[in-house]
């Protein structure tokens, strides 16, 4: 058995534990990634929203990113009453950021832990974490893991389960609520040779008959990601009914607009499913441990906020774990508070996702209620709805999280102060 000290071990090499782990080792973190598969890998959700740029800023991938991946400016929905599409703009909003991307995620993913590994991170691939440590009283002190047929030990002051869906820290630390009306499932394909959409750069959203939603990304001139969001028990009976996973898929987009552009496509190999079922956990924090991307929290990506929200919780939880290091009497304190202020930001985006399920409201209403949700005291309710939409909404939140209030934050300077100057006179 092995041992080695870290400061914080990260469960997970995705998008979440990548941001975690480069954030806190630029800030002089000693950060270890056990990452259960071998990068670069498949993985969905490869349309991004504006509001993740500034975190992509502070790890300096913004002019990669820029260079390898197609230009998102914004998302047309076909939705509501009225049957004509709507579209909205990404720099209708008057901020920093008028554009993000449609990314591969299999290269945007490894991009990510590549940069962790570039700021300092150590990563281990192929490393399947089999237990966690505790210590006496019960608090997570490190991870056990196999790596080539070795196990080890790994001890550390933190431990952050960005495992996703897997929750392999956390499964049995928090207990976690399914949104029973959000147990959703998607079927999901890659297509060529497809017509342009009606604004080439922007994803389509598109309500179905029947139920459920379809998006089409466009990942390059032509490639396009085409995906179709139902009800799980809607697919289960279509199967028993003897229809497969094909048809339903072929049916929906039947009655889509998508299928507009779709006539001379092709099919790219086997069409792929996952379970879609939106979800939050009991607690994001807990002695020695914090949980955050999908290992927190997940919402139906009806507004690809996916990755939006698993690096946003990451920069809250480095902030805050980078407080508890510093002062451990108030660890409680800095994590209490980015789990409060991520909860709050996981609701505000469900609670308007369940609004925008009832395909039958007028425009005006899901622009008003986004208004009203995102808290943006912008008069005109559209850019109010783009900026719920596109991530912008939580920035300023973001930008002003102290996890330790004025008060701890002053004692975290003056505590810093102090062991420069004692590593300076050699104490």
């Amino acid at each position: 058995m092995s041992h080695a000290p870290y400061d914080v071990v990260v469960v997970g090499g995705g998008p979440a534990g990548s941001t975690i782990a480069g954030l806190l080792a630029q800030r002089g973190r000693r950060v270890l990634v056990l990452e259960r598969e071998s990068f670069p890998r498949y993985h969905i959700g490869e349309s991004m929203v504006t509001g993740m740029i500034p975190v992509m800023e502070e790890l300096g991938v913004v002019e990669e990113l820029e260079a390898r991946f197609q230009r998102k400016t914004g998302i047309n929905l076909v939705w509501g009453k009225d049957p004509q599409p709507w579209r909205t703009d990404f720099s209708a909003t008057g901020g920093l950021y008028d554009h993000s991307w449609h990314v591969r995620r299999d290269e945007f993913d490894e991009l990510l832990l590549n940069r962790a590994r570039t700021l300092g991170v150590e990563v281990v691939e192929q490393a399947q974490v089999t237990q966690t440590l505790h210590n006496a009283s019960g608090r997570v002190t490190g991870v056990e893991y196999a790596h080539n047929g070795t196990k080890h030990q790994v001890n550390a002051e933190f431990v952050v389960d960005a495992s996703g869906q897997n929750r392999t820290v956390t499964r049995k630390l928090t207990q976690v609520t399914w949104q029973e009306d959000l147990r959703n499932v998607a079927v999901w394909g890659y297509f060529t040779d497809y017509k342009a959409l009606e604004n080439p750069d922007d994803i389509l959203v598109e309500a179905i008959d029947g139920g459920g939603w379809m998006w089409g990304i466009p990942l390059s001139e032509t490639e396009i990601s085409l995906g179709y969001v139902l009800p799980a028990s809607q697919l289960t009976e279509a199967t028993q009914q003897g229809r497969t996973q094909q048809d339903v898929f072929a049916e929906g987009l039947a009655s889509s607009r998508i299928a507009r552009t779709m006539v001379d496509a092709e099919q790219i190999g086997d069409l792929r499913t996952a379970r879609d079922w939106s979800h939050i956990s009991h607690s994001f924090h807990g002695p020695g441990w914090v949980a955050v991307g999908d290992a927190a929290a997940f919402i139906d990506p009806l507004f690809s906020s996916g990755v939006w929200l698993g690096t946003s919780a990451s920069w809250l939880a480095s902030r805050a774990i980078d407080a508890a290091l510093d002062n451990p009497e108030h660890e409680e304190q800095a994590l209490g508070r980015f789990d409060a202020t991520y909860r709050q930001l996981y609701n505000d985006i469900l609670a308007y996702v369940r609004y925008f399920m009832d395909p039958n409201r007028l425009r005006e209403e899901y622009m008003e209620r986004a208004q009203a949700i995102g808290r943006t005291y912008i008069e005109n309710s559209r850019v109010g709805f783009i900026t719920l939409i596109s991530g912008i909404k939580s920035l300023p939140e973001l930008v002003s999280f102290d996890p330790m209030g004025e008060d701890g934050l002053r004692e975290v300077m003056e505590a810093r102060a102090e062991r420069v100057a004692a590593a300076k006179a050699g104490v």
